[in-house]
């Protein structure tokens, strides 16, 4: 398996991550995340994380305030430079609202991987919602 690959299956690892998170269970991030002082998260809800303790903290009070839904993701680009790597990707999916609605979901998103013990861990990620504007310059 090439570098770009594995980095692929770690992106496919992070939406399951997200669909756990989203259901309620924050345990899976542990298995991607990178356990380093160095990582940080910035959450598409404003959230700004660094190290790993502070961003797991914030990660289980989402879970906890989860409700339930389902995201993928699409047009996922990968790049890898030696031992780092990004990717970046549209995340869209419903999400459970605490009325019990559905919601649409769609956010950009962006992870930092390091190789760690031959492992691709994520060391960075950040999330952003699409803007409103975006279906105007759809093509």
């Amino acid at each position: 398996m090439t570098d770009e690959q594995a980095v692929r299956g770690a992106v496919d690892r992070w939406i399951a991550v997200l669909n756990a998170m989203l259901n309620g269970d924050p345990a899976p991030l542990a298995t991607l995340y990178s356990h380093a002082d160095d990582t940080y998260y910035m959450g598409a809800e404003g959230t700004y994380r660094i190290g790993w303790e502070a961003l797991y903290n914030d990660w289980q009070a989402q879970a906890a305030k989860s409700t339930g839904g389902t995201v993928s993701a699409v047009n996922v680009h990968v790049m890898v430079s030696g031992d780092m790597a990004m990717a970046a990707h549209f995340t869209r999916g419903k999400v459970r609202m605490p009325d019990g609605t559905m919601n649409e979901n769609n956010v950009r998103e962006t992870s930092v991987f390091r190789k760690e013990n031959g492992q691709w861990r994520m060391i960075g990620h950040h999330a952003d919602g699409i803007a409103y504007w975006e279906k105007a310059f759809d093509d």
